[in-house]
């Protein structure tokens, strides 16, 4: 299982040995989005909750009688949404066989950085229950599905558009703890935390300084540090060291530069610290990294 698989779907239990459940699925993963439907029927033989994560939807094509989420449990309706949480455990709770569905999973970061696009926060938890399946949401998934699966120019920018539009769509269609109001007070601090993000996007190659950063919202660092992850679910530092990741992982599938070279070029000053750090971040080291992405 791939990394970025393996950040999405979590290390299981599954159903079946995770080969056996590939050969059963559709699978299109891209753009911070993965949508799983079956393909033939998918037998849950035993209770096997599991944790992952992204966001999960799932859509019962089947009645799943035994749906556990979030230590509840559901009779899984056929054609609704159920949405579980970041970090939540959930799975089936109890056998059952040759069931249908569908399943969209959501990058943590991914959503959260929609969030805060939109709300000026983020830290999203929707709350549990079932929604309808409409038809505008399946008309986006299939699109993303069709263009996942096509070869035309600017496929890329494409998914990357479907993909926001999907998780502006949960959001707006799936109860959240979302801000429904905002405020001119609001906007006003959200665009001074902006004008911070964009410095500290700007920063991944130098040394971090607090007190820059909270001059550049008009705050104090130490108001500066509560107002930052308020809004965004991070504290600088921490929002700072997940940008110096992604630049690393961009690094390491797209160019041949050495792994040292890369360290230093993303602001890291010892290879052994990054090497650590971002295989506790990422799940394996960075030399792991490149042998995936480049297989």
């Amino acid at each position: 299982m791939g990394v970025d698989m393996l950040k999405m779907m979590g290390e299981g239990p599954y159903p079946l040995p995770m080969d056996s459940f590939i050969k059963k699925v559709n699978m299109c993963m891209d753009a911070g989005i993965c949508i799983i439907s079956s393909k033939s029927g998918i037998d849950f033989l035993e209770k096997a909750q599991h944790v992952h994560d992204s966001y999960e939807f799932t859509v019962p094509y089947t009645t799943m009688p035994y749906l556990s989420l979030g230590g509840k449990i559901y009779s899984g309706e056929k054609g609704k949404i159920y949405p579980m949480n970041s970090g939540q455990t959930h799975g089936p709770n109890n056998r059952m066989l040759n069931r249908h569905l569908i399943s969209l999973n959501v990058d943590k970061d991914t959503l959260n950085e929609v969030a805060y696009t939109i709300y000026g926060k983020s830290n999203v938890c929707f709350k549990h229950g079932n929604y309808v399946f409409t038809n505008e949401l399946k008309t986006m998934m299939k699109s993303f599905i069709e263009e996942y699966n096509g070869t035309q120019p600017g496929r890329k920018l494409v998914l990357k558009s479907l993909s926001t539009q999907i998780v502006v769509y949960l959001l707006r269609h799936i109860e959240n703890n979302m801000p429904t109001l905002i405020s001119s007070d609001y906007n006003t601090s959200k665009k001074n935390i902006d004008k911070a993000i964009e410095y500290l996007r700007d920063q991944y190659d130098r040394e971090y300084s607090l007190e820059e950063a909270a001059k550049v919202a008009y705050l104090s660092p130490y108001h500066f540090i509560k107002v930052f992850k308020s809004y965004t679910g991070k504290t600088p530092y921490e929002y700072l060291m997940y940008v110096k990741i992604q630049k690393a992982k961009e690094l390491l599938s797209s160019n041949n530069l050495s792994i040292t070279e890369i360290c230093f070029a993303c602001g890291f000053n010892n290879p052994s610290n990054f090497s650590t750090f971002f295989k506790r971040k990422v799940g394996v080291a960075p030399s792991g990294y490149r042998k995936i992405m480049n297989r």
